[in-house]
């Protein structure tokens, strides 16, 4: 609904009662109703048995699931909705469950957001998800994966290295675009920075890439360790939302020091209108980093644009990819 739509009682109602179409999505990931159907429509006696439930209750389940447009109902069995069938099936190239399954450990933690509020910190130890907890880091390295891939379609256009022949990928996380990116353009040879970790599942991700001989890894924590030298692009994704505007210019500055002469810096991010009042899913991206993260929020597009000019870019552009909550800032 937009901003100009009128409250009323109903309105408010669906607003108040929203988490329960994410907890009927939740609740078909974790029983594995998504994966069971995967390879085919199945009844619910089936289902019952694969998932571990009972027929009347994951019936329940079922059926709220079709209602929302996930599944569809033939006669006595249900299959995956036609639309729904490359994010949801686990044997397409742009299944999102992996996703799904990480925005579970993050559902618990928006019950927590009033007293997150109150008391000025995040809802969950810091850093649990990137070593601290290994089965959580591993879910959040395939969760991202999961995502990137869903969004590459939308993204990658807008990513172009040009005619660089060495990217540095800082906070590369799985390093899912910067992997795409070395498959698609054969001369780009690319290092990944990230936390050992995390690093470890990008490993894994990487072995089996047309372009795993072209990709290298370079562990560090970009908080404390120098950043690698010499490269002609740097590709900075899904990480500065984590930082406050000091660390940030900060950061910039040693991207900038990392280039070689020439070089371009691809900031790829959600961001925000000037005022801070939407795009509202960056404005509840926002509220997500408050409860895990103790300096995370999302910027502004024009306050990322100053920072970066404050820290030695000279110009800085901004694309913004349809159908993406990601926008993209170059500074050269």
């Amino acid at each position: 609904m937009s901003k100009t739509d009128t409250w009323n009682m109903g309105r408010l109602m669906e607003l108040a009662t929203g988490y329960w179409k994410s907890a009927v999505l939740s609740a078909g990931v974790e029983l594995g109703v998504f994966d069971a159907l995967s390879d085919g429509a199945l009844s619910v006696a089936d289902l019952a048995n694969r998932c571990s439930a009972t027929p009347r209750h994951l019936a329940e389940v079922l059926d709220a699931l079709t209602a929302l447009g996930l599944l569809e109902k033939r006669d006595a069995t249900y299959a995956l909705a036609p639309d729904a069938d490359e994010l949801l099936n686990r044997n397409s190239a742009t299944c999102m469950l992996d996703a799904l399954r990480f925005n579970m450990d993050l559902y618990p933690l928006w019950g927590r957001l009033a007293d997150c509020a109150r008391k000025g910190e995040p809802a969950i130890p810091v850093g649990a998800h990137l070593g601290a907890d290994p089965a959580r880091t591993r879910r959040f390295a395939l969760g991202m994966h999961s995502r990137a891939l869903g969004m590459a379609r939308a993204v990658l256009p807008a990513i172009d290295p040009g005619d660089a022949n060495t990217l540095l990928d800082i906070a590369a996380g799985p390093g899912t675009f910067s992997r795409l990116l070395a498959e698609q353009h054969p001369t780009l040879h690319v290092t990944q920075f990230e936390l050992p970790a995390v690093q470890e599942v990008a490993r894994e991700l990487t072995a089996e890439s047309s372009a795993s001989g072209r990709i290298h890894f370079h562990p560090g924590d970009y908080h404390t360790d120098e950043l690698p030298r010499g490269f002609d692009r740097a590709l900075l994704c899904g990480a500065v939302h984590q930082e406050h505007d000091e660390f940030a210019q900060s950061l910039f500055e040693r991207i900038r020091a990392s280039l070689n002469p020439g070089g371009r810096l691809l900031v790829v991010d959600m961001m925000l209108e000037p005022d801070r009042s939407g795009p509202l899913f960056s404005n509840l991206f926002s509220i997500n980093m408050m409860l895990t993260s103790p300096n995370g929020r999302v910027h502004t597009a024009s306050g990322l644009e100053s920072l970066l000019k404050k820290a030695g870019f000279e110009s800085v552009t901004l694309t913004r990819p349809p159908h993406s909550p990601y926008w993209l800032l170059e500074a050269c």
